[in-house]
């Protein structure tokens, strides 16, 4: 039982590492994208945009991580969907974080190139452009990959009975609700990755607030006992 609690207590604290880190990144970069002439002035905030990229990595590394505590655990009751949510969310998802930092790097080099050479403006904002609209369709594929695995994982959890099915439930609706925000965007005239909270990125809201609470249940209560005293005897 203590090995688990170990293991509850870091699932969440990682849950709430991912979700503050990835709105500290919006929060630190929102203001140099918000510039006039974003991204070819990028190089002139270069700190403020590496602390931002890396919040991006430190999300999708502390998030990937999750689904691989839990697997050893999930297995006992479901090895298919275990070992989903790990293919999922610890490796694809993590994948699409990575060519999300990529761009933002690439960004920072385009205006850091361009600041040098003192060339027309024009064809360095043509590839910096593309490189945004990049690092606007990785997160739309994404944000889908993350309510697969995200189906996968609380409907484990709903199964197990390891956290109370109210808040599997919530995860479960959340997961549903999630790709429909960026499948919208998809066919949206800009394909614009939705904003939570902001039109369509109401219904993103949901899955944020649930993670949340879930990262604060797993450090402060943990896995039912008897849930994990049930799956135990599977193994017997």
């Amino acid at each position: 039982m203590n090995t688990y609690r170990k293991t509850t207590v870091i699932v969440g604290i990682l849950f709430i590492i991912g979700t503050v880190s990835g709105i500290l990144a919006g929060v630190v970069t929102a203001p140099i994208r918000a510039g006039s002439t974003y991204p070819l002035n990028i190089s002139a905030n270069e700190t403020q945009w590496i602390i931002g990229t890396l919040l991006i990595l430190l999300m999708g590394l502390s998030l990937a991580m999750t689904p691989v505590l839990l697997y050893p655990i999930f297995r006992k009751h479901n090895e298919v969907l275990a070992f989903g949510s790990v293919l999922f969310r610890g490796v694809l998802e993590q994948v699409t974080q990575i060519l999300v930092v990529i761009s933002f790097f690439l960004l920072l080099t385009v205006s850091e190139i361009y600041g040098k050479s003192g060339a027309d403006a024009s064809n360095f904002q043509t590839l910096g452009s593309m490189l945004i609209a990049a690092g606007h369709w990785i997160p739309v594929i994404g944000g889908i990959v993350f309510s697969v695995a995200t189906l996968m994982m609380f409907a484990l959890f709903y199964q197990t009975r390891l956290i109370p099915r109210w808040l599997s439930g919530w995860g479960l609706i959340g997961a549903v609700l999630y790709p429909i925000a960026y499948i919208v965007s998809m066919f949206s005239p800009l394909h614009l990755q939705p904003e939570i909270g902001v039109g369509i990125g109401l219904l993103l809201v949901p899955t944020a607030i649930q993670e949340m609470v879930f990262g604060v249940w797993m450090i402060v209560k943990g896995f039912n006992p008897s849930a994990i005293a049930a799956l135990s005897a599977k193994t017997e």
